[in-house]
Order: structure tokens, then sequence, then C-alpha cells
């Protein structure tokens, strides 16, 4: 069932097996676990079925450090959370990214997993069905064969292929309605925005959850079990803000919420000149298989990585297209499926972004064609390109500097906003810096063309430049660790030290890899569920 908050009334208590804060794609992917079970699950959502300008506003924050995006337009409170925008682009982990390695030690902490990658294929190998991926499919093993495109050897001592699937399964909020809408046990309540996580007078144990509606209607929930899966941001805020019991917020003993807050840095290395742009192109864009588009990478080797003392980062080409059709229609299309287009006719009247783009579709729309048919057989598409640059996208050391506090401004509800410093240390523009002299060596080598390298990867003195940019992608503000001293949650996702409290999404990783975090969130997740199922059987 699913249903509005607001039409509660006030002061009442509901009560639940499993409570679980947030709806995004742990949530979801956890509910289908439990749906049809003997378990009351309920689901408090702070947003609608649809993004609302008063439930978004509530995600408002400030920031210093390294420039980053405004927080209210890197994450949405909507049934489906952060789907509502997002491509499902789909990789897995690899070992050396949960592995403890030695040269990220101190000043970056503790940086291994305890739980193993091995620990987490059963729950990879359910990922691609959530997000209707193609399988089988090795991302650590392009399937070259399937493409009419030749990758060239590289030095197997210093760089591998890595590739991404994009799944067909984007909008989770409108792809999984329906079925937990009809799942007898399991209880959708929107507009339910939690305000404090109430613990018990030792703060071993939570007794309820004070809620609110955005009308200022008050409610409480008690479980037996809650988990907390509001993103890498909230997650760190909300166990911050109850703090009524632990002066420092609720498992912070040892100073780790919000700290440890990683991106995934992303900035072009510089130029490529080369004689074939599109064929270097084709290699990393190699076309579609059943009608999932994927892309390849060039990442270190393990023992490039351990040589070097480097994070794992990948490398692609990306290209600067000029007045083509082609790009000016995936550009409408872009932001139409992206819901950045406006609803104003005024604006498509006056904004010159949609003249020059349905200039181009007009004046060459048989290239369109072209590429439909490309599409059509799976092939690479063909562009007017003006230059080709090489973009890099690293991992970020685990640095406490870089975290997630409470600001000083207050929201709708009365609740202190987040506030979000983003620091990176010399470890992530080196890391960035030898990946790209790498590339830059192995293209040299194998005739791709040359990389004329941009000024910030340049000398020894670190650097960040104008168009980093990260991926909206939030982790490490609670991370999993072994033992308390390290850590706010358990291999198991419980709290350290709490006894009912487990916590899903990317701000339980301890490090983060180069890939998107969704798709180890859902496997995650998925772990969680069935832990949870098990232990309420």
């Amino acid at each position: 069932m699913i249903s509005d908050a607001r039409t509660l009334p006030a002061d009442t208590t509901l009560t639940a097996d499993i409570a679980v804060i947030g709806a995004g794609p742990a949530a979801i992917a956890m509910a289908r676990v439990w749906a049809g079970l003997n378990l009351k699950v309920l689901i408090l959502e702070s947003g609608g079925l649809d993004l609302e300008p008063a439930a978004q506003d509530l995600h408002r924050g400030s920031r210093s450090g390294v420039p980053y995006f405004e927080l209210h337009e890197s994450r949405f409170r909507t049934f489906g959370g952060s789907t509502y925008r997002w491509g499902s682009r789909s990789a897995p982990f690899q070992e050396i990214d949960m592995i403890h390695r030695p040269w990220l030690e101190a000043p970056h902490g503790h940086n291994g997993w305890p739980i193993t990658r091995a620990a987490l294929q059963p729950y990879y190998d359910r990922v691609p069905e959530l997000q209707n991926l193609h399988v089988p499919f090795d991302n650590e093993n392009p399937p070259w064969e399937k493409f009419a495109v030749t990758p060239p050897k590289l030095n197997p001592d210093t760089l591998r292929y890595g590739a991404f699937q994009f799944g067909k399964n984007l909008l989770f909020g409108e792809v999984y309605r329906a079925e937990l809408k009809a799942a007898g046990n399991i209880d959708v309540l929107l507009h339910a925005t939690v305000t404090r996580i109430a613990a018990s007078a030792r703060a071993d144990h939570i007794d309820r959850l004070d809620v609110s509606t955005d009308q200022g209607k008050r409610f409480t929930v008690t479980a037996r079990r809650y988990v907390l899966s509001t993103g890498g941001i909230e997650n760190a805020r909300l166990l911050l803000l109850s703090d009524d019991v632990m002066p420092m917020g609720l498992a912070n003993t040892h100073d780790h919420v919000g700290r440890y807050f990683m991106e995934h840095p992303t900035a072009s290395a510089g130029t490529v000149e080369t004689a074939t742009p599109q064929k270097l192109h084709d290699i990393f864009s190699p076309g579609l298989i059943s009608g999932r588009l994927i892309e390849t990478c060039l990442a270190p080797t393990r023992a490039m990585m351990e040589e070097n003392r480097i994070l794992n980062v990948a490398a692609a080409t990306r290209l600067n297209v000029g007045v083509d059709a082609t790009q000016a229609l995936r550009e409408i299309m872009w932001n139409m499926r992206a819901r950045k287009m406006p609803r104003t006719l005024g604006w498509y009247r006056n904004n010159n972004w949609l003249k020059e783009r349905a200039g181009a579709i007009a004046r060459d729309p048989f290239s369109i064609v072209g590429n439909v048919v490309r599409h059509a057989m799976g092939r690479p598409k063909r562009f007017k390109i003006d230059s080709v640059r090489l973009e890099l996208r690293s991992e970020q050391a685990p640095n406490p500097l870089s975290r997630v506090t409470l600001g000083t401004e207050r929201d709708a509800l009365g609740q202190r906003r987040a506030h979000l410093n983003w620091a990176l240390s010399e470890t992530d523009w080196r890391s960035m810096q030898v990946m790209a002299h790498h590339v830059g060596a192995e293209m040299t080598r194998l005739n791709l063309g040359t990389l004329h390298l941009a000024d910030w990867l340049k000398g020894d003195t670190p650097s960040w430049p104008s168009d980093l940019v990260g991926g909206h992608h939030h982790m490490g503000t609670t991370r999993m660790s072994a033992a308390p001293k390290d850590g706010v949650v358990d291999a198991n996702l419980r709290c350290h030290g709490i006894d009912n409290l487990f916590i899903a999404g990317s701000s339980v990783y301890p490090t983060s890899s180069f890939v998107n975090p969704t798709t180890t969130v859902l496997a995650l997740a998925l772990r969680l569920a069935d832990q949870l199922k098990a232990d309420l059987a």
C-alpha cells in the first residue's frame, strides 16, 4: 500500500516489524525481498511520488572546500530516490577495491572492507533483474567479439579494459510502484520526514522514530528493526541530528559519522591529437548488447596501482561535438528523460539552447536516420567531431577532513541543514596524474594519438582544474568497519553499539572504487534484506 502521512491523525503511533527511512533504490530492493512475508514493513518517504519543491528544499545545505554541486541539486526526495535522474550505469566493485591497501594508510584511515568481494557475488548476481541488465556480462573482460570493434592490445603490466552496462530500468519509483502497492505487508508512507531517531538512555537500542509531515503534523513509529536509507549525506545528517542522548549524535562514539565523504573526482586530462578520432572513440563506446549501451574504459592493473601507490582510476575518451544533428537530439532526449526540460512555453520561445539543437536537427536529419540504423544494429554512432579529450574519473582516498556536519541554517521543519566540506588530497591528484601519464604513453605506443596533458596535471604541486566535478555520488559517511573504533556500522550494516539500527546505501562504503555506486548499493541492500528476513523469521 502507498499512502500519504498527511492523512493520519496527529500524534498517531504506527508499529511495524521493520521501519525503513527513505524510499530510494536500496529500500525498494529490500522491500521486494520482504513482500509477501509474515512481516509488517513500513517505508517512510519524505517526498511524494514525484519531485515536489517543499520536499526538495529540505535537501538544501551549505558547502566548503573543493567546489561542489548545490546539495539540493545532487539528490532527490521522492519515491525512488535518486533514480529519479540517473542512467542505470552499472558495474560491480573489483577485489582490489575492497581489500586493505597498505599504501592508503594514515592519514587516510583504515581502508579495507570487513567483507570480501566473494561474499557479495551472490547478491551481485541478483542485481541485473533489478536494473534490467543483459546477462551474462563480465565487466572486467568486455565482450569485444559482440562488437564491430577490435581493441588494441594493452600492456598487461600497466593497463586493462573495464566496462559499464546501462540498464533499462531507470525510475525505480515508477518501475516498482505497482508491485509495492500490491504487497499486502508493505506500507509506503509519503510526506513522512523522520526528524529524530530516538534511542534508549544508554543509546544502545532505538525506541522509536519521530516523524513530521510538511504541514507540521507529527507522529511516531516503533519497530523491531530500523533501517536508515536516505543517502550519503542525509544518513549522516540524521544521525548527527539525533543528539538528545549522545551529544555527538547516534553511532558516533568515535567521531566517524559524517567523515570520509567520498566522490568520484572527474576532469579532463587533456586533448588527444589523433588522425582517427572516431576509431579511437569506438574503443570506449563500442555499441549495444540487447539494446543496452556499453561503455568501456582503461583502468590500472593491480600491479600498476601497487607499484605507483595510487588509487583506482578510469580513463576514457570524450568527444567535443560541434553542430551535429544526432548529438543535438541526444541532448534534448537526455534532458527530457532526466526531467530537466522546463515546462513553461516562455522558456522554449526565449532559450537559444533549444533553438540551436532544433536547428542542427533540421539541417541534417538524414544523419540521424543513419545513426538510428547503427543503433538498431548495436554499432557505435557517428558524429561530426571537433576534438577528443581524455577524461579521468578516480576513486577518492578516505579522508577524515572530507565530511558532512550540521550547518547553522535550519530547514522548514526546524532541523539544522547539512554542511558538506569536500576535501581532496595529494593522493587523489597524484593518482590521476600517474594514470594520465601511463595512458598517454600507451596511446603513443599503440599509434592511437598524442595526449597533450592539461596544465593541472603538470609539475609536482597538486592543483585542481575548473572543470573538476563529482558524479553526484555520496559515499563513506557512515563507513563499515570490523572494529567500532574504525567506523560506524559492522560487516552486517548494524550500527556499532546499537542492537536494532542498520544503515543501507553508499554511505557505508569504506572505499569507493571508480564505478557508479548503485549496483553495489543494491547488492548490499539485498544482503541486508536476507539477513533481516532470517533474523525476524
